[in-house]
């Protein structure tokens, strides 16, 4: 195997781990917020329809990600 071949194996390995951390890490915090506000997410999305939760919820996931993609790219 060549040098390029190599390099480009080891980023893609590095982009696939990375990206798995990230959803992991995303999953543990919502996990965590969950039980410290001591949430039910699923009562509060599927049987109460709250869409405001909802959106927090999303809001709360974009934040995290965005933390987690700049201290993975640093």
């Amino acid at each position: 195997m060549s040098v390029a071949s190599l390099a480009f194996l080891w980023a893609f390995l590095s982009t696939i781990l990375y990206s798995v951390l990230g959803i992991v890490l995303l999953l543990v915090t919502i996990v965590v917020a969950n039980k410290l506000f001591r949430l039910n997410l699923h009562r509060e999305l599927v049987d109460e329809h709250n869409v405001a939760f909802g959106v927090m919820i999303a809001g709360l996931a974009i934040a995290i990600g965005l933390i987690i993609a700049g201290t993975i790219s640093s």
